[in-house]
């Protein structure tokens, strides 16, 4: 199959373009991660050295042309930076809603003790009675306040004796119940199942820092939740608890959109066009402030993205073909890049066989590309049947040496489809800027001098 041929051809340059991309990509997916990571609390300069580190040698990965490797850790890395920023949000906001939960059981208990002291008709220390009231203490503040109270309960002379006011206040406070700890005080006073609406709002605010997100709009809200007796809760919550979870989508798109964007200006980055540095900094105008239009950002991003990948990678292809063949003999000049991308096809001559030469078109609207050997000359000159199909035959073994010359040079040529040698006869340039009968263009090469 050594007669006219479609073929694809990926170059080095192109692989390359395409790993620095993603590695660009990568360092963008990093920098969203740790911000939000920090934001929330839950890394540490160790967890940054490690996703550094992988980087690093993924990096490396380019230099020791392992390109498959790379594009594939690259996707991996990044999947997992995604997942691991959800699921440490996710521990923060439960760590968040469990520290809220934990100060509300703790007022709960302070003041349920403070009440039984006075039901009770028991004085207790100002300092104590301070401590048990403050609106803003602390949970560690409070519990200790707390076992303070219950303390009041334990003998304290050296002799281990009980004296009548302490059995007194333990009959009093406990009602002649074994000893309890500041925990199951606690649990006492609020009951297991009490907490269950407010702790869904803690979450949900936890989720609302998480993201970035303000959550004061709802603090009147929450303040007025807070103080409606627990039976009455879960049935006022249900607004609230809708809206939160609106905030949260909405706060979650955001954060998508925003990675969207970061990915799309770090892919951007490699590209030096003027269209692609006005694009960047329209991108960095929508990272600093959301706006309406930011999907449409993305998809202009894409765009933009595909067109120059692609306009790059025809052009490294064209130039893969023209100096393959120049090393095999072939007489490439300057132009001839221009005369192919403007001519759609481009006609190479070696001096070794005169009369014969190459065709090279395609490439420019698609990856695939079409070559076939062609006769120089007169197209109304009798030909030499048997001599043109030898020289389709020594062009099927040239186009072989083309393809190891890309392969030596890190790329790849596949063929599409051939046609057997013979099949169709031979086509005829005009040769010496004499126009073809049989498709009417001039000639776009030009010989060495």
């Amino acid at each position: 199959m050594s007669g006219p041929k479609a073929f694809r051809i990926v170059t080095r340059a192109e692989i390359i373009s395409i790993c620095r991309r993603n590695l660009a990509r990568l360092d963008a997916a990093i920098e969203i991660w740790a911000l939000t990571c920090k934001r929330n609390g839950t890394i540490g300069q160790s967890d940054i050295d490690q996703v550094i580190a992988r980087r690093d040698e993924i990096r490396r990965m380019l230099d020791a042309d392992r390109f498959t490797d790379l594009q594939k850790q690259v996707v991996a890395e990044i999947s997992y930076l995604n997942a691991d920023t959800e699921r440490r949000a996710e521990k923060a906001a439960e760590s968040a809603a469990r520290r809220k939960g934990d100060l509300r059981r703790a007022k709960s208990a302070a003041q349920a003790l403070l009440a039984r002291f006075e039901s009770s008709h028991i004085e207790i220390p100002v300092d104590l009675r301070r401590e048990l009231a403050t609106p803003a203490a602390s949970v560690e503040s409070l519990n200790q306040a707390v076992s303070k109270g219950l303390m009041l309960l334990q003998p304290t002379d050296g002799s281990g004796a009980v004296t009548e006011r302490q059995r007194a206040l333990a009959d009093r406070l406990d009602a002649g119940d074994r000893r309890l700890t500041i925990e199951e005080w606690t649990s006492r006073q609020t009951g297991s199942n009490d907490d269950q609406t407010l702790s869904k709002v803690d979450k949900f605010l936890g989720e609302l820092v998480g993201l970035g997100i303000d959550p004061s709009p709802f603090s009147a809200r929450i303040a007025a939740l807070e103080a409606e007796p627990r039976a009455r809760q879960a049935l006022v919550a249900d607004s609230l608890l809708l809206d939160l979870n609106s905030a949260i989508k909405t706060g979650r798109e955001r954060a998508r959109l925003e990675r969207d964007l970061a990915e799309r200006h770090a892919e951007l980055s490699e590209m030096k066009s003027a269209e692609s540095a006005a694009l960047r900094a329209e991108i960095e105008q929508a990272l600093a402030k959301s706006g309406a239009n930011d999907q449409e950002l993305v998809k202009r991003a894409d765009f933009l993205i595909e067109a120059e990948v692609r306009s790059m990678a025809a052009e490294e292809r064209r130039r893969a073909v023209l100096e393959g063949l120049a090393s095999l003999g072939y007489e490439v000049s300057e132009g001839m890049m221009t005369a192919w991308v403007s001519g759609g096809r481009v006609v190479l001559r070696k001096s070794a066989n005169p009369g014969y030469g190459v065709e090279l078109s395609g490439g420019s609207q698609t990856d695939v590309m079409q070559v076939r050997a062609v006769g120089l000359g007169n197209p109304a000159d009798p030909r030499d049947a048997g001599r043109d199909k030898d020289m389709e035959t020594i062009w099927c073994g040239e186009f072989e040496r083309l393809q190891s010359l890309v392969a030596q040079a890190g790329g790849n040529v596949s063929i599409e489809s051939a046609r057997p040698v013979g099949q169709f006869p031979l086509k005829v340039v005009s040769d010496l800027g004499v126009p073809s009968i049989e498709d009417g263009l001039t000639k776009h090469y030009q010989t060495r001098p």
